[in-house]
């Protein structure tokens, strides 16, 4: 419960963060949808009452909380601003349209940046030539950006080599590999350098010390009692490196042409479309929180000694 009125408060923040910075935008949103021509002022007023624009801005911000706290994200700026001031689509068809492909590319970029990193973070205290190889590869996977890694992927597995299709999410499970690896590739590095990093320590620790005493194998121990406390840290990165694997979907759906939530937010920038752009931000931030909140719980997991409640 504690950790629920937690997540509302920082949720709370967040919106409240979003909607100033969205309406502080320079310029008129309404004016911008006709371009260089002058709109008709029935027209302009129309689409102004259709999205509360001519409202007071702490009217339209209770009005944009208690359409949250409904689920009801609204209607982006319609298509054809000569038309009908409602025409455009609903917010929330647009992120159930769009969200199943970034969730793949996400929740694949999680579990490949978490088994492979931690792998690999474990493989390189194992010895000292597979260690420095894991640490170069790691440091070189560290210092590549998403979209070096992403034009990198699609040049030499696309291009040159053609194992896997260059765009669109129409080619199958193969459509979403280089993706997938494009967004993980720089996490998995850090993962793996944290993995390494607090293994070793733990490795140094009594216990371990007295593991090995009663003459257990190394691997038993790394596997069984060193993992598990090591992985505390690299679950909260894991967790908190959410938000960032949003900001590289921007990259990697425009390189490959994938149509999920990051093209259609860049779109949503673009256009300067306030009510899309605040919807589909106000997802991203949910899922961000509840994901921090779910590794919260998993880090308690891990170890019995952390608690989410206060000492008495």
């Amino acid at each position: 419960m504690r950790r629920g009125v937690q997540m509302l408060l920082s949720l709370w923040a967040a919106l409240t963060l979003v909607f100033v910075a969205v309406t502080q935008l320079p310029g008129d949103p309404v004016r911008a949808l006709f371009g260089f021509t002058p709109p008709p002022p029935e027209i302009y007023a129309a689409i102004e009452a259709q999205f509360h624009l001519d409202e007071p801005l702490l009217v339209q911000y209770l009005l944009y909380l208690g359409d949250v706290v409904t689920g009801d994200l609204g209607r982006a700026f319609p298509l054809d601003p000569y038309g009908d001031a409602g025409a455009g689509p609903l917010v929330s068809e647009t992120v159930l349209a769009t969200a199943p492909v970034s969730a793949v590319i996400v929740l694949g970029a999680l579990l490949v940046q978490s088994v492979v990193g931690v792998v690999a973070g474990a493989l390189a205290t194992s010895g000292r030539q597979l260690g420095a190889g894991v640490y170069t590869v790691s440091l070189l996977l560290v210092s590549t950006p998403v979209l070096v890694a992403a034009y990198l992927l699609r040049t030499v597995l696309g291009v040159e080599l053609g194992w896997f299709p260059l765009t669109g999410a129409g080619g199958g499970p193969l459509t979403y590999v280089l993706p997938v690896l494009a967004l993980a590739a720089l996490s998995t590095g850090y993962v793996a350098l944290l993995t390494r990093a607090e293994l070793t320590e733990t490795l140094a620790s009594p216990f371990v010390h007295a593991a090995r005493a009663r003459g257990l194998r190394t691997r038993r121990i790394v596997a069984v009692h060193a993992l598990k406390p090591a992985l505390i840290p690299v679950v909260t990165f894991v967790a908190a490196n959410v938000s960032q694997l949003f900001v590289g979907l921007l990259v990697v759906e425009g390189i490959f042409g994938m149509p999920g939530l990051g093209g259609t937010l860049f779109e949503a920038i673009r256009d300067r479309d306030r009510s899309l752009l605040v919807g589909l931000v106000t997802v991203v931030m949910a899922t961000v929180i509840v994901a921090n909140a779910v590794a919260d719980v998993a880090a308690a997991a891990l170890d019995p000694r952390i608690t989410l409640a206060p000492r008495t």
